[in-house]
């Protein structure tokens, strides 16, 4: 996270290697994610985000993924 107050809202990238699982896998992660941020979206600070996952990430349901998303969240507005 590099927070920039200059930008009007958050620009997110997401860095998910072979390890979180084949191309179908991570592109569905990726998509899952990028809903999740979308939604969140009022919440997050101006800046630069990277967003990556751990292997187990694509075993998560939508739900799971949510809660997960949601503590990152926090650790980053207690950052800022």
């Amino acid at each position: 996270m590099l927070l920039d107050r200059g930008l009007t809202q958050a620009a997110i990238a997401y860095a998910l290697g072979r390890q979180v699982g084949g191309a179908v896998q991570r592109n569905l992660l990726r998509r899952r994610l990028r809903e999740l941020f979308r939604a969140k979206s009022p919440q997050i600070l101006p800046g630069f985000y990277l967003v990556g996952a751990a292997s187990g990430a694509t075993q998560l349901s939508f739900v799971e993924l949510g809660k997960e998303v949601d503590s990152l969240l926090e650790r980053c507005a207690q950052k800022g």
